[in-house]
């Protein structure tokens, strides 16, 4: 895979600074019993590496914290801590990551990964996808132009992968418009919501397009899952 500095847990530069004190207040909420002896055991193992003060106490930048979020998560999936230091190293050489099982990253580093612009070369060095087939999908409209985001990566993986057994995108032609009538459906269900142009309209839209996706994609898997288990009975 191809690295890319934006990945990079750390970032060089000034930046407000935390006590463990204050970092165990805000990662409460979401990982409740956080105590500073753990924290401190993820830096004897060194997952973590705050800085010191001259008297010796722990400073942590928000990098730190996100840091500490991705662990939390790692170990609530039960990942043991060489695999969770495999994937930090990964993050911190300014690789995607690989989890085992291909599990999702953390919801960190998926923002993370959405905020990404990447080359055609970097592309095709973290999918192998080949520069005949980004034709053939762009020509398709399954992805976009020079520089790519995040979901014309995971498009391209997808098509690599069904390209061992035979499907190309043209063989999506069909898959490509059913979407494209989902997205219609979703944009005149959302499109009164943001007419109302109030603070909130965009994250509910949002909201409500999220849902609706959610629908669409039971049906889908659904109608396939009943399909391969007539091929299963």
């Amino acid at each position: 895979m191809a690295t890319v500095s934006s990945l990079r847990l750390h970032v060089a530069g000034s930046q407000k600074l935390y006590t463990i004190g204050q970092v165990i207040n805000q990662l409460d909420a979401d990982y409740p019993g956080l105590t500073t002896s753990k924290l401190r055991f993820l830096e004897v193992e060194g997952l973590i590496n705050p800085q010191r003060t001259s008297s010796g106490y722990r400073k942590f930048t928000a990098d730190d914290i996100e840091r500490i979020r991705i662990i939390l998560e790692l170990q609530n999936r039960k990942l043991p801590l060489k695999e969770i230091g495999d994937y930090l190293l990964q993050l911190d050489s300014g690789l995607a990551g690989q989890l085992p099982g291909g599990q999702d990253a953390p919801e960190v580093v998926i923002r993370k990964l959405r905020s990404r612009r990447i080359s055609k070369l970097e592309l095709t060095a973290e999918t192998g996808i080949s520069d005949a087939m980004i034709s053939e999908a762009q020509e398709l409209k399954f992805l976009g132009v020079e520089p790519f985001d995040y979901s014309a990566l995971e498009i391209a993986k997808a098509l690599v992968n069904l390209k061992r057994f035979g499907i190309t995108p043209r063989h999506l032609r069909g898959h490509k418009a059913l979407v494209d009538r989902e997205i219609g459906i979703i944009e005149g269900v959302v499109a009164p919501v943001l007419k109302r142009n109030e603070t909130s309209s965009r994250a509910k839209a949002a909201q409500y397009a999220r849902e609706i996706e959610q629908q669409f994609e039971t049906i889908r898997t659904e109608l396939i899952n009943s399909f391969i288990a007539k091929i299963e009975n």
